[in-house]
């Protein structure tokens, strides 16, 4: 459910909240620091920007600081790989979600006059994709799909999402060899098959080029001023390299409002303002936020939805 408010920037008078694990906190290896449990919660701020197609970067990536962790708490900095998760949300509404959930591929702790910052580079997925070797060997008669699942099998921390797309059942030439990391084997496969993919939140999720991960659009969320829209939505020259005439083409929209966990890549929304209304695609979405400053919100880039891609009850 969408966060209502009365005008724009209402939704800044909200009690935001945020979550953040590091490591095995509950075997004891890790610590969680949740802000609606202590008086005077540790002061966070955070970067995090995804993607519906991660093919040409090395995933869904960002950054989470932390001010002033004790001495022994600031010592998970040096744990390369160890395991992080962030949620947010708004403490009068409906609770934190998860926003972002990999491995903390760099830390680092550093001095601003009188404050110690933990900072911590996340990538979802990281350790998963990258840090191991497939050695599989398909069989003729397997499909696009199947070799999509048993690249995800490969990876027992990521779930099975939304694997959706027009080539999914076209069968493979002979037999097909996995023999590189999960990332590598992905990012070829898909672009053999014209598709797009991302790990998000421990989650694989795979879709045509521009495609959505689902047609309902039952309970997608609404961006609008009621529900923390910030400035009216424009149009951007971005543009999708088609061939002419492809379906597929959009252009693209811009929209800044209240942070909203449930709004990720390949998702679809529905932009209620004067000058854009419709349902439209999530291509990237960059999530900002500062507990005791302004930033508590999700920027996004975004292309329309046409009766072909989606099923809209009229």
């Amino acid at each position: 459910m969408a966060l209502q408010v009365t005008t724009v920037n209402e939704y800044t008078k909200y009690d935001r909240q945020y979550k953040i694990t590091i490591g095995d906190y509950v075997n004891g290896d890790g610590i969680e620091l949740i802000s609606t449990e202590v008086d005077a919660p540790l002061q966070i701020t955070f970067n995090i920007e995804k993607s519906a197609d991660t093919k040409h970067k090395n995933g869904n990536s960002g950054s989470i600081e932390i001010y002033n962790l004790n001495p022994e708490q600031a010592l998970l900095m040096d744990r390369k790989d160890i395991e992080v998760a962030l949620y947010v949300g708004y403490n009068n509404r409906d609770g934190m979600k998860l926003l972002a959930s990999g491995n903390m591929t760099k830390g680092k702790t550093v001095k601003h006059g009188t404050d110690t910052i933990s900072v911590i580079e996340l990538g979802e997925g990281y350790v998963e994709l990258t840090q191991a070797r497939l050695s599989r060997i398909l069989s003729p008669g397997q499909t696009v799909g199947d070799v999509i699942e048993t690249i995800r099998e490969s990876m027992p921390g990521v779930a099975r999402g939304s694997i959706v797309g027009t080539n999914l059942n076209s069968p493979i030439i002979g037999s097909y060899r996995l023999s590189a990391t999960a990332k590598e084997e992905l990012d070829k496969i898909t672009k053999a098959y014209g598709f797009q993919y991302h790990v998000t939140n421990g989650i694989l999720n795979v879709t045509d080029v521009n495609g959505p991960n689902s047609r309902s659009v039952v309970d997608v969320p609404i961006i609008s001023v009621d529900t923390g829209m910030i400035d009216e939505p424009f149009q951007t020259t971005e543009y999708l390299k088609l061939p002419k005439g492809d379906k597929r083409a959009r252009y693209g929209v811009q929209v800044v409002t209240a942070l909203d966990a449930t709004i990720v890549p390949s998702s679809v929304v529905k932009i209620e303002s004067e000058k854009v209304t419709g349902y439209y695609r999530v291509n990237t979405a960059r999530y900002t936020g500062d507990f005791r400053g302004n930033d508590w919100q999700v920027e996004i880039q975004c292309s329309e939805m046409t009766p072909d891609d989606i099923d809209v009850l009229q």
